[in-house]
């Protein structure tokens, strides 16, 4: 993580320098993106939330409503990007799913994910914390631990480790895996 957190106003900034790489360099992953994210699509997102939706979390989703399921390729790691009907329902579901007691994992509404691994695992806001920072939850855990303080910070570091070349895709599966440190 760099030393300064970004301010709000770099969210639109990074995300076209991030649009900008992969039309570069990942387009195949490129085409799989959709669409952003009209007013209407985040305002009912807002609703089946029954909280609001952070401004990143808005921005990112205007930007791009997540990505077409059966695309090969992850935005991050073995993490696809989700949209807000992808987080509608999966917020809905571990919601049941903690509530009915017939699992130990652990779902707290105030987590908003937006990444997800397709194991049922997520990268999430959370927005019982100021700042929404961002947590891993991982299914079977019972600490999902803190990533970064806001998804604006996340998104900086990520932006520049990938403008640095610090990524690598596996061209089979699509995953998008930092390179380990020499």
């Amino acid at each position: 993580m760099g030393k300064s957190t970004p301010r709000p106003g770099e969210i639109s900034k990074l995300l076209a320098r991030l649009e900008q790489w992969l039309v570069q360099h990942r387009a195949q992953y490129h085409h799989a993106l959709r669409a952003g994210a009209n007013r209407g699509a985040v305002n009912a997102l807002k609703l089946q939330l029954g909280r609001s939706v952070p401004a990143s979390l808005r921005a990112l989703l205007s930007w791009h409503n997540g990505q077409d399921p059966d695309a090969v390729g992850c935005f991050e790691q073995n993490r696809r990007l989700m949209g807000c009907s992808a987080i509608a329902a999966a917020v809905k579901e571990r919601i049941a799913v903690s509530s009915a007691g017939n699992s130990s994992d652990y779902w707290d509404p105030a987590w908003i994910p937006f990444l997800d691994d397709d194991a049922g695992n997520y990268v999430c806001l959370d927005t019982s914390r100021p700042g929404a920072p961002l947590r891993e939850v991982i299914l079977g855990r019972s600490n999902q631990q803190l990533l970064a303080p806001s998804l604006l910070a996340w998104l900086a570091d990520f932006v520049a480790a990938v403008e640095r070349g610090n990524y690598v895709e596996d061209p089979e599966r699509g995953e998008f895996f930092r390179k380990h440190a020499q």
